[in-house]
C-alpha cells in the first residue's frame, strides 16, 4: 500500500516552478530596454531604473498590477518605438513583481546601446587590436633603421 500512495502523491502533486532569477531573467530586459533612458545619464521623467531604491518606486512588491513598471509595458508605452517586450518578458517580469520583486543588494544596472551588436563590436575590436603596437608582429634586424640605432 506504501509504494502506491507515495505514487499517487509523486503524480498528483503540481509541477514546480522556478522562482524568478533577477540577474538571469529580470537584469537583461531592464538593461536591453530601459535603463539606457531611465539611468543615470538620463532619468526620464524622474524614473531610474539603474539602481534598486529608485526602480523600487515604480514597483508595487506582490502586485504587478498595480505597478507603474509592468504597466507601461504591458499597454506599450514602453519602451518607445516599434521594439516592445515579447510576452516572455512581461511574464518575466509580472512573476518577478509577484514573487517581491527581489533585487540583490548593490546591484546596479547599465543600460546597453541597442545600436551596437556583439558582432560589430568584435570586429571594431580585432581591427584596433590589429593597429595597437603590443600586438604588431615584430620586424626582422634586417628591417630596421640604421637612424635608430
Amino acid at each position: 500500500m506504501l509504494p502506491v500512495a507515495s505514487l499517487f502523491l509523486i503524480t498528483s502533486a503540481a509541477p514546480l516552478q522556478a522562482r524568478v532569477n533577477f540577474v538571469r531573467d529580470v537584469k537583461p530586459i531592464l538593461e536591453d530596454n530601459c535603463v539606457r533612458c531611465h539611468g543615470p545619464d538620463a532619468a526620464m521623467r524622474g524614473i531610474r531604473l539603474d539602481k534598486k531604491e529608485r526602480a523600487l518606486l515604480a514597483v508595487v512588491k506582490k502586485k504587478p498590477d498595480d505597478s507603474l513598471l509592468y504597466n507601461v509595458a504591458k499597454i506599450g508605452s514602453m519602451p518607445p518605438g516599434p521594439k516592445k517586450l515579447t510576452p516572455g518578458e512581461l511574464e518575466t517580469l509580472r512573476k518577478w513583481i509577484a514573487e517581491g520583486a527581489r533585487w540583490p543588494k548593490g546591484l546596479e544596472l547599465v543600460g546597453k546601446n541597442p545600436f551596437v551588436s556583439a558582432r560589430n563590436l568584435s570586429a571594431e575590436l580585432a581591427a584596433a587590436s590589429a593597429r595597437h603596437a603590443p600586438f604588431q608582429s615584430l620586424r626582422k634586424p634586417s628591417q630596421w633603421r640604421s637612424d635608430c640605432l
